[in-house]
């Protein structure tokens, strides 16, 4: 027999339990590395993925950021609008209401002659108001005052009085004269139906 080593330090049961111990530690040492292979893979791609969820966040805040930079006119336009909104409920909240007013005042210059054509109209919060009536025909000026004593124009004010009566004179091109009677008073509240 031929012994390929020779081993001189040791005897041969002491070897033998020493290989067994070395066996034993390259094993242990085998799966240990295989254990620290596989957390370090899993620590690698969790960082990895982490780091690509950041840099993505990155670049969407990189994108936001132009965006916004690019948008300073949009965000001027945004302001104006913004000061305009805040106008029209200041006007709102101030506001008379005198849409219905001027329909009350229209309908009963219908009603009183055709001729009869509201030239201005003026009224504040507190309903107070100043307008002015046309008309070119002196007589339908002349019935229209006498309307205007009645129940059914004067329900509509709180107070009325005639400011004010002025004939313009004949027009350029044209022999008509017009008529025009100025009112100040203080419209009824609103009834709502």
């Amino acid at each position: 027999m031929k012994k390929n080593r020779i081993n001189l330090l040791i005897n041969r049961e002491d070897y033998q339990r020493y290989e067994n111990i070395f066996e034993r530690f390259k094993l242990s040492a085998a799966i240990l590395t295989v254990i620290l292979s596989i957390i370090f893979i899993y620590f690698y791609i969790s960082v990895k993925n982490k780091f690509n969820t950041y840099e993505k966040m990155n670049m969407q805040k990189q994108n936001y950021l132009l965006l916004l930079t690019n948008r300073r006119a949009d965000e001027a336009k945004i302001n104006y609008i913004e000061k305009k909104y805040s106008d029209l409920k200041k006007f709102m909240r101030d506001d008379a209401s005198s849409v219905n007013y001027y329909e009350i005042l229209s309908d009963s210059i219908k009603n009183s002659s055709e001729s009869a054509k509201l030239k201005s109209l003026q009224v504040d919060k507190t309903r107070n108001t100043n307008f002015i009536i046309t008309f070119s025909v002196f007589d339908k000026m002349m019935s229209f005052l006498k309307f205007a004593e009645s129940d059914i124009f004067l329900n509509n004010f709180e107070s009325i009085s005639l400011k004010n009566l002025v004939i313009a004179g004949n027009t350029p091109g044209g022999n008509t004269e017009n008529y025009e009677l100025s009112f100040v008073g203080k419209f009824a509240p609103i009834k709502v139906k």
